[in-house]
């Protein structure tokens, strides 16, 4: 699968924390709602390893001019529950 002609096991997001401290995710699925686009990602064990003993981060994304991922925080409760819920359906599909 890909986002935007670059292939979802190459993207790497590095995730701030408010503590100041960061993780480093790789994309697991790109999905859309409601005409937004959302990565569902994991943390990384080791260089490009999904870690899927941790829990699933949703996170809306768009693009820049370049074409890159931009990764926002979803703050809007009823669309992160949305997000969710499609999501989960997705998982449960495969």
């Amino acid at each position: 699968m890909d986002f935007k002609g670059t292939k979802l096991e190459d993207i790497i997001v590095t995730l701030p924390f408010a503590d100041g401290t960061s993780v480093e995710c790789g994309v697991y699925s790109y999905f859309k709602v409601n005409n937004k686009e959302y990565f569902a990602m994991l943390p990384l064990k080791g260089k490009k390893e999904l870690d899927f003993s941790q829990r699933y981060m949703l996170y809306e994304v768009q693009e820049d001019a370049e074409h890159n991922p931009i990764v926002l925080y979803i703050e809007n409760d009823q669309e992160y529950a949305m997000a969710a819920y499609h999501f989960s359906n997705q998982l449960k599909s495969k």
